[in-house]
């Protein structure tokens, strides 16, 4: 099978990544069969990367925080990205090491919706 879109996120440990990891969930539940969660570990596996290449037409890096952790890990792969988020400069949040508020995780979860709306009416 083969996803118009592909949702990398850092899933990190603070209430960003939390919030996002929840949004991707949710994304994914809503649109099975156009977009998936990716692996974002995987990318550093060559026969993944491949696989990951193969079976996506788009693919997006959400990162939580401007630590770039995830564009980075693209960068030094060379993995192809083709839309790119950084959370806490985006929305003018700053991240905490907690669990996200529900207000938040709607925020967040919102952004993205419209965001992946937009990318699939496009292509």
């Amino acid at each position: 099978m083969t996803y118009r879109l592909l949702l990398f996120t850092c899933y990190g440990g603070c209430n960003t990544g939390v919030a996002t990891a929840k949004a991707c969930i949710r994304l994914w539940e809503e649109n099975p069969d156009t977009l998936k969660i990716g692996c974002l570990p995987a990318i550093a596996i060559p026969a993944k990367r491949k696989e990951i290449e193969k079976i996506s037409e788009k693919r997006m890096m959400i990162d939580a925080c401007g630590v770039k952790c995830g564009k980075n890990l693209f960068d030094r792969e060379g993995m192809p990205m083709d839309y790119y988020l950084e959370l806490t400069s985006g929305l003018n949040l700053k991240k905490a090491k907690e669990l996200p508020s529900k207000e938040l995780e709607e925020q967040i979860y919102e952004m993205l919706r419209k965001e992946v709306a937009e990318i699939l009416s496009n292509s």
